[in-house]
């Protein structure tokens, strides 16, 4: 399996989708790892979080990312990432994970081997953090 990963900044608004992993026609996407933390000026209040399924790409997402290789003899990406500030937001179908975080604190899920969360391995399907 290949791994690649992205990073994504930005002040999000409630309900932004701050991560998008977009899969193709013939590649599922999945999101193996992930880690959360607010470079804010900390102050006592929390967010929620959701992993979700989507079944829509949105519209114009303001912080399109690179997709860089972990393994540089891996093959290229065959999946897209984005997300913050879209347009129109990716449509949200299964809801995989919610988890509320801290300000102050810094949250990282790891997938057990074989556990990824995927995208239907449809155009246009794919897998967010909101």
């Amino acid at each position: 399996m290949s791994l690649y990963t992205n990073d994504q900044n930005f002040t999000p608004a409630a309900a932004d989708t701050m991560n998008h992993i977009l899969a193709s026609a013939s590649v599922q996407a999945a999101l193996a790892e992930w880690c959360l933390g607010s470079e804010a000026t900390p102050v006592e209040q929390a967010g929620k979080y959701r992993i979700a399924r989507t079944t829509t790409t949105g519209t114009t997402p303001a912080g399109s990312t690179t997709v860089v290789k972990v393994n540089t003899m891996g093959p290229a990406a065959a999946c897209t990432a984005g997300g913050g500030g879209y347009t129109t937001e990716p449509t949200v179908g299964d809801i995989f994970q919610t988890i509320p975080v801290h300000q102050k604190a810094t949250f990282r899920w790891v997938a057990y081997p074989g556990r990824e969360f995927r995208s239907a391995p449809t155009a246009n399907n794919g897998v967010a953090v909101i």
